[in-house]
């Protein structure tokens, strides 16, 4: 009976307890999006990306940064958000026991295709991020009436014909009236 009632503690000691450890160590924070049905768009187009942080614990959380992750869904490959945002992470600092923070991002849809999109928060002193969930969203191509940059050229040329022989005309019949 002893022998059993070690072995049960023993295997409640290895299995339940690093659960209990990381229940301890994990961060209160969530993370949201809140404006992923306002994301789709054309190449080209500024939308914001708006999200809240909400600490859910009693005690104040400090030294939080967040910031966005942008992957192409079609090629599977992070996306550098140099040019697609000015802004690149936010500082928050402390967020104090239940409070709300309120975050906003704008991007500029770049290149079309398939995205997803997260919001990343680090906080000093843990070795995990805490992140959102993914939001899905599509950027359509861009329609230019003008792709090759020929429409200058293929107006201009003739118009600057046409009033070459009128001017031309012009001065003919001009110098045989006399």
């Amino acid at each position: 009976m002893k022998q059993a009632l070690l072995v049960i503690t023993l295997a409640f000691m290895l299995f339940a307890y690093p659960l209990f450890a990381l229940a301890e160590n994990a961060l209160p924070l969530e993370l949201h999006i809140l404006s992923s049905k306002n994301l789709s768009g054309t190449a080209g187009d500024y939308v914001t990306v708006e999200g809240v942080i909400t600490n859910n614990s009693n005690q104040t959380v400090n030294n939080v940064t967040t910031y966005l992750s942008l992957v192409n869904a079609d090629t599977k490959m992070p996306v550098d958000l140099e040019d697609w945002s000015a802004e690149r992470g936010l500082f928050i600092g402390t967020i104090e026991a239940r409070q709300t923070f309120p975050l906003t991002w704008k991007i500029h849809f770049v290149q079309s295709g398939n995205y997803t999109l997260s919001i990343v928060a680090n906080v000093e002193g843990y070795d995990i991020p805490i992140i959102s969930e993914l939001t899905y969203f599509k950027v359509f191509p861009k329609k230019n009436l003008n792709p090759g940059h020929v429409l200058p050229v293929a107006l201009g040329e003739p118009i600057l014909l046409v009033f070459g022989f009128l001017a031309l005309k012009y001065w003919r019949d001009k110098k045989y009236r006399w």
